[in-house]
């Protein structure tokens, strides 16, 4: 007889399970969410820094862009009407010169008003008003001939003249009180000189 040979079942080996990951490994998830959460603080504590504090490169604004951005029309020389609020608040010596570009003393006055409008622009408010083309710009002030300028010291009081200002310069001012008797206006009729105009500005304390 042959032998019969045992006929056994395979054992077979079942598959392995994947490991599942450990203490250590549960531990390194919140490590690395804190590391992440504090790359992030960081991040955002750098780009406050960034925006509290200008760089080396950025140049300050100077202090003529810092009044022109607040109210850019009120230092600018031509204007279409007067506001005299506006610069009563500016609170500094302000000239108003109502004109035209038509008549000649205006055409003569003309470079002296854009010479002291640029000079002494922030410190003082110089202004020309075509009073031909803005017929109504003149109303409620005492313009009778052109060129007159209307003169404000600072808060928008009418301009006193010196009598120094005056004996030197040969200047003759009209002033105007209200109703009640005080003091509403000052101007001065006719074309200034430069000189004349710094004078002027000098005696209102600019």
């Amino acid at each position: 007889m042959s032998k019969k040979q045992k006929s056994g079942k395979r054992r077979e080996t079942p598959p392995a399970k994947p490991v599942r990951g450990g203490a250590s490994q549960r531990k390194a998830r919140p490590i690395l969410v804190a590391a992440v959460a504090i790359l992030v603080v960081i991040a955002g504590l750098w780009g406050v820094k960034g925006l509290a504090e200008p760089g080396a490169d950025a140049e300050p604004a100077s202090e003529d862009a810092a009044i022109a951005g607040s109210s850019s029309e009120l230092w600018d020389l031509s204007a279409k009407s007067v506001d005299m609020d506006a610069i009563a608040e500016a609170n500094v010596p302000a000239i108003v010169d109502f004109g035209s570009d038509s008549c000649i003393p205006c055409k003569q006055m003309a470079p002296v008003l854009k010479k002291s409008n640029e000079e002494m622009r922030g410190r003082a408010i110089v202004k020309f008003v075509d009073v031909w083309k803005y017929t109504d710009a003149a109303d409620g002030f005492p313009v009778q001939v052109i060129p007159t300028q209307v003169l404000m010291m600072p808060g928008g009081d009418p301009y006193e003249p010196s009598e120094e200002l005056t004996a030197k310069y040969g200047l003759q001012f009209s002033q105007y009180t209200d109703n009640s008797g005080n003091l509403a206006f000052t101007t001065h009729q006719g074309a200034l000189t430069q000189e004349q105009m710094d004078a002027i500005l000098a005696d209102m304390g600019v």
